[in-house]
């Protein structure tokens, strides 16, 4: 069986709570990924996305620069290991409808899986393989 850390993305970025929404974007950007996990003293706190950004800050006109990711970061995640299997991840993507899946070893984030990731694994011709593949846009 396929396990996570046979699909997931190594290394995620990380920031802690009280970076700004502006620096999380860029690391974004210079990372090439729509995720940055939020940890406090090297435990994992939250996740952001670039929807989250978008929703949460600039839809309520509240400023990048002054909002801290760890105000608007989503806190109750779904988390797995790197030797769970993806069917486990497929099942949980389904039933708490979550797009990505921070994988930890020993409380520690290793790396992050997305529904693109799995779709992947799936079907490597499906539309949604493609999300994981490819580059972001510029």
């Amino acid at each position: 069986m396929t396990k996570m850390r046979d699909i997931m993305s190594a290394a995620p970025v990380c920031m802690a709570p009280g970076e700004s929404v502006s620096d999380a974007a860029k690391a974004m950007k210079r990372h090439g990924t729509g995720t940055v996990l939020v940890l406090t003293d090297g435990r994992l706190r939250g996740l952001v996305t670039g929807r989250d950004i978008t929703v949460r800050v600039l839809a309520e006109r509240r400023d990048p620069q002054l909002t801290r990711i760890g105000d608007i970061c989503s806190g109750e995640l779904v988390v797995l290991g790197p030797d769970d299997d993806v069917a486990e991840a497929t099942r949980l993507v389904r039933e708490r409808a979550v797009r990505r899946i921070p994988v930890l070893q020993d409380g520690i984030p290793v790396g992050i899986v997305s529904i693109g990731d799995l779709a992947l694994e799936k079907d490597a011709t499906s539309a949604l393989s493609g999300v994981s593949s490819t580059s972001p846009n510029s």
